[in-house]
């Protein structure tokens, strides 16, 4: 299994690899990554980690998983075509139109679907197969029995995360954070409300905060079940944590049975180190033994390091309940709970004005600096000094861009086609006796001493005949073709400007398209199914088909999968199947979709332009769409925010939701 780790930036992705990840996931700074507060990467040091990665044989896979507007296709155009460029190992997308893009203008890049698409059942995966998808990241809230069904059933790669903060609401599913603040979690965004306090009718308390996960003791299970991928969580988190949970699920997945207990110890120590909170095992035992929520601990993530005592005009006086030592991360925050500010310690005094390097628990210290703290405040120790990898980075080589080659040998010719330009040389090669040129043999001799700014693309290879050819005469001919090969970027990625204008025109020219409302539907397929009610959905499909219903509603990809055998329908997309943009539009409709509701979060202006553009018509959403919807029992009543402001939470179908005062949900321009 694939061991994935987090990367906010070049510094935490080399911590990752060190620790014994074998991929890593990154996204762009402002190029559509669900962690935008992530330091992120620029296109220049992800071209740096990329090439690293492909030196050391790793991978690294490029986030581009947030809901695009309208008026923000030509930006995700660019990036992609600068992803083209830099091949990065997957990219991982949530919006539809981001996939209808990649699979008709750049084929090559392989596109893994993010958790943020929230597929949980099989029909969902198989959805995803055929949209050409290569990975489907799986929804967090699926137990261990719906996983080994799920894959059973599926004909792709799974990936599912193993470590790391959860979120309580289904993936892709929560409104809150833009209701409340209009910082869209579903953008990369998110404010994180469900880690503050709320007021329910059954007290006062982190009603929405759930433990973190920890699957140390289920490796072998997602073994055997066929997981190619084991994901940990957190692109905010410090070099300390990243370091430590690879190394330590390292540990675990290359144990053997005679080093186990060992291994297990190890990890333990090392797990134990790096800051979390309160350790469960997600959904993977749902219905938990232990409960995923304990409302009387605190959300904030952090290890309480000190109290504030006395604020002054130079900084802060604190009493230690940790030891901190400089180079630490630390939060600031109110006594109730917050967001707080975040920083890192640079400089500390002992009592009477002595500089510190290290300090214990126990002890008064001064923290020089501006805060807007009062007594009371606490500091949490979200990461730990001695992991620094910044001079690795800075030493890390120039930025290189893949070369496809195709390369043709027989006795008497060669020929090398890269670029849309054919390379030919004549060679007369005698019968092999014991040892004929073999595919790698030439794959591994074109992929090495690329002349700058070059690196090896993808290398196809056909041998006619069984002749023999010497290693230091393959060398020769690698040579006098970089002799004759001349070739910019600019000239390699000539097409990309041409691809810009067709871009252009698809997503600027108004549609023709009727734009008919259709019939109110007949039957609605839910957003949520859990693996063993498909087979219960397939006949109620079947049941209102008979009935004489030809209108369907559907709200998650899973629909598209259950009503493929039925050719003489209506079909409506709704949220929580998001249509953010009329490229998304055109790929659920595609599917078969004649209509597509309106994502909640997208303002009036922003449905408007999706619909100039679109290929079908365009609804807005429904005003009662739930905030937050989760598997995980929450009080059913009323609730009130820190702010005051009022909600409900009512349970249907085993589904625990969350809804505005009054049902009515009104966004304004979320961000």
């Amino acid at each position: 299994m694939e061991l994935l780790s987090p990367a906010g930036n070049l510094e935490l992705a080399l911590a990752a690899f060190d620790g014994g990840a074998d991929a890593v996931y990154c996204g762009v700074a402002g190029a559509f990554n669900a962690r935008m507060r992530a330091e992120n990467f620029t296109f220049d040091s992800l071209g740096k980690l990329i090439r690293y990665s492909d030196t050391h044989g790793k991978r690294v896979y490029l986030t581009l998983n947030t809901l695009i507007k309208e008026n923000e296709l030509g930006s995700m155009f660019e990036v992609l075509c600068e992803l083209d460029k830099l091949r990065p190992h997957a990219v991982i997308v949530q919006d539809a139109g981001v996939i209808h893009t990649v699979k008709k203008y750049f084929p090559a890049l392989k596109l893994h679907g993010s958790t943020q698409m929230g597929i949980h059942n099989s029909a969902g995966v198989r959805c995803m197969e055929k949209l050409g998808l290569d990975r489907v990241i799986l929804e967090r809230q699926i137990t261990m029995d719906e996983l080994q069904k799920i894959a059973n059933d599926s004909n792709i790669e799974l990936e599912v995360f193993i470590h790391g903060s959860l979120c309580c609401s289904l993936s892709g599913r929560c409104l809150l954070s833009g209701f409340l603040y209009g910082q869209s979690g579903n953008r990369g965004r998110c404010k994180q409300p469900c880690r503050r306090r709320w007021q329910t009718p059954d007290g006062t308390g982190y009603f929405l905060s759930p433990g973190d996960l920890c699957g140390t003791s289920i490796l072998d299970e997602l073994r055997r079940i066929g997981i190619a991928s084991l994901k940990i969580e957190g692109r905010l988190r410090s070099p300390d944590y990243v370091w430590k949970t690879a190394r330590a699920y390292r540990l675990l997945l290359d144990s053997t049975p005679e080093n186990r207990t060992e291994a297990v110890f190890e990890a333990e120590k090392l797990l134990n180190s790096a800051l979390s909170r309160r350790k469960t095992l997600g959904f993977y035992d749902f219905p938990a033994r232990t409960p995923l929520i304990d409302h009387s601990t605190s959300g904030i993530f952090g290890n309480p390091a000190a109290t504030v005592d006395k604020v002054t005009r130079r900084g802060i006086l604190v009493n230690t309940v940790s030891s901190l030592h400089l180079g630490d991360r630390l939060r600031l925050i109110p006594p109730g709970g917050g967001e707080g500010v975040t920083f890192s310690l640079i400089a500390m005094e002992t009592p009477p004005g002595q500089k510190a390097l290290k300090v214990h628990a126990k002890k008064r210290i001064f923290i020089p600096g501006k805060f807007t703290a009062a007594p009371g405040y606490q500091l949490l120790k979200i990461g730990e000094n001695g992991f620094d990898f910044s001079r690795l980075a800075g030493n890390l080589p120039e930025i290189r861009f893949p070369l496809d080659m195709k390369i043709d040998f027989n006795a008497k010719n060669i020929s090398v086609a890269v670029n849309g330009k054919k390379f030919f040389f004549s060679c007369d090669f005698a019968p092999a006796e014991k040892h004929p040129l073999q595919r790698e043999a030439v794959e591994k001799c074109f992929s090495e001493a690329l002349p700058e700014p070059w690196c090896a693309g993808r290398i196809e290879v056909k041998i006619e005949g069984n002749f023999f050819v010497p290693a230091a005469e393959l060398k020769k001919i690698r040579r006098e073709f970089w002799q004759q090969f001349t070739l910019t970027v600019e000239e390699k990625f000539s097409h990309h400007s041409q691809k810009m204008e067709e871009f252009f025109r698809e997503t600027t020219s108004a549609q023709s398209a009727p734009r008919q409302v259709p019939e109110i539907p007949g039957l609605v397929i839910p957003g949520f199914i859990p693996e063993n009610e498909l087979s219960s959905w397939h006949q109620q499909i079947e049941t209102a088909y008979a009935r004489g219903v030809r209108s369907f509603s559907i709200e998650h990809w899973h629909g598209f999968e259950l009503l493929k055998d039925y050719s003489d329908i209506t079909i409506m997309t709704r949220f929580p199947l998001p249509v953010y943009n009329s490229r998304s539009a055109a790929l659920v409709h595609e599917l078969g979709a004649d209509a597509a509701g309106a994502a909640p979060e997208l303002e009036s202006a922003a449905i408007n332009t999706m619909r100039q553009h679109a290929p079908i018509a365009i609804i807005p959403a429904e005003n009662q769409s739930p905030l937050l919807v989760t598997r995980i029992p929450l009080p059913e009543g009323k609730w009130l925010d820190e702010k005051g402001n009022c909600f409900s939470v009512r349970k249907e179908n085993d589904l625990y939701s969350l809804f505005a005062d009054g049902d009515k949900v009104e966004f304004g321009i979320c961000e």
